[in-house]
């Protein structure tokens, strides 16, 4: 049932960590750069990688399960995180960057494919902005902290987040009869 009554509605713990994947992408990326750079020219260059991203959905969405596309950007994104806790060159964090937001490119069409196979299109709306309240509430937790921790702490804590976002991802696969599937490499 729905939280209006009606049968068939969901998929239950899928669509709650699904929910939850939204959420810790969308708060990573809100807050990930925090130092003084030419945002100008940093954010056309996100934004050229994200569409780079979004046109290769194009090319491999119908042959790769949106699952799949999903475990693979979250990988990359973990490592995004990691590179500069390892390297302090401002060019390896830029294109670490660039990789991430690159990825964000696939991570927007997969997820629309996995939230219109979780989530019933009558309920669409309204599960969308029910994952929004812990979204906000994540993003201005990230941001209250970002003036009290050190750097390398928030890129773990992001790196944490895009953890989390795999572990969810391949434990929790959405089949399309709205049961959960197999994990990681056992796509239908």
């Amino acid at each position: 049932m729905d939280p209006l009554g009606r049968p068939g509605a969901g998929a239950g713990p899928a669509v709650g960590a699904y929910g939850s994947v939204n959420a810790g992408v969308e708060a990573a990326t809100a807050t990930a750069l925090v130092s003084a750079v030419p945002h100008g020219l940093v954010f056309s260059l996100f934004m050229a990688c994200k569409m780079a991203g979004s046109q290769l959905y194009l090319l491999i969405g119908e042959r790769a399960p949106a699952s799949a596309t999903l475990r693979v950007v979250f990988f990359v994104s973990l490592l995004c995180f990691i590179v500069p806790l390892l390297v302090d060159d401002y060019a390896l964090t830029l294109a670490s960057f660039c990789a991430f937001e690159f990825g964000l490119g696939l991570y927007w069409p997969a997820m629309a494919v996995m939230r219109a196979e979780l989530v019933p299109n009558h309920l669409r709306a309204t599960m969308t902005s029910v994952f929004r309240v812990p979204l906000n509430l994540l993003v201005m937790a990230c941001l209250a902290c970002a003036g009290n921790v050190s750097e390398p702490s928030f890129f773990m804590m992001c790196a944490g987040m895009m953890a989390t976002c795999l572990f969810f991802v391949r434990h929790r696969t959405p089949t399309r009869r709205g049961g959960m599937g197999p994990g990681v490499g056992q796509d239908r």
